[in-house]
């Protein structure tokens, strides 16, 4: 019972966010969401076309993804960890809600399956290695980090970067080609 509990604040902080995302989205920046092209049909016909240099987004993805996760990691060690913590599942909450949004914006409902299909399946290895950063930032001292979490996490970060390395871009260009 105690984990359900605990966990409600890390829902109502990302269920915050989003919504503040979809605000955003639908008032302030609706006319710069409107002229943004990465949801453009020439956009996706020219990402279908293109052929992928592995090894080069292999350490693109490595970099970009791996500086996040070393800050949100160093933070950890922070007096204001709980505080991080709580605002990077809000600010997690708010992209996702602004995107979301844009895609409907550009694409309609096809634009939803799209942001599904874009984020699979790293973001399920991502959100499980975050969660574990995130869940021992707030809960520390009582939950603190040991050699298991640590190389879950590595482990974690690690399968999401070759799996949307790999795996998404075919699944992506599979996708595209049917809408």
């Amino acid at each position: 019972m105690k984990l359900r509990d605990n966990g409600r604040i890390f829902v109502v902080f990302y269920m915050a966010g989003f919504l503040m995302g979809v605000l955003y989205a639908n008032v302030i920046s609706k006319d710069y969401i409107a002229a943004m092209g990465i949801f453009d049909e020439y956009f996706l016909y020219n990402y279908v076309q293109a052929d992928l240099e592995v090894q080069e987004y292999l350490w693109y993805l490595f970099r970009v993804r791996c500086l996040p996760v070393a800050a949100l990691f160093a933070a950890g060690y922070l007096k204001i960890r709980k505080g991080v913590a709580l605002m990077s599942v809000a600010w997690t909450g708010f992209l996702c809600g602004t995107l979301l949004t844009a895609s409907v914006m550009k694409l309609g409902v096809k634009g939803i399956f799209l942001c599904l299909v874009a984020g699979f399946p790293q973001l399920i290895f991502y959100a499980a290695g975050i969660f574990i950063l995130i869940w021992t930032m707030y809960y520390y001292p009582s939950t603190k980090w040991n050699s298991q979490k640590i190389m879950a996490l590595f482990l974690l970060i690690g399968i999401g970067i070759i799996s949307e390395c790999y795996v998404n871009p075919p699944l992506l260009k599979m996708f595209l080609k049917r809408i």
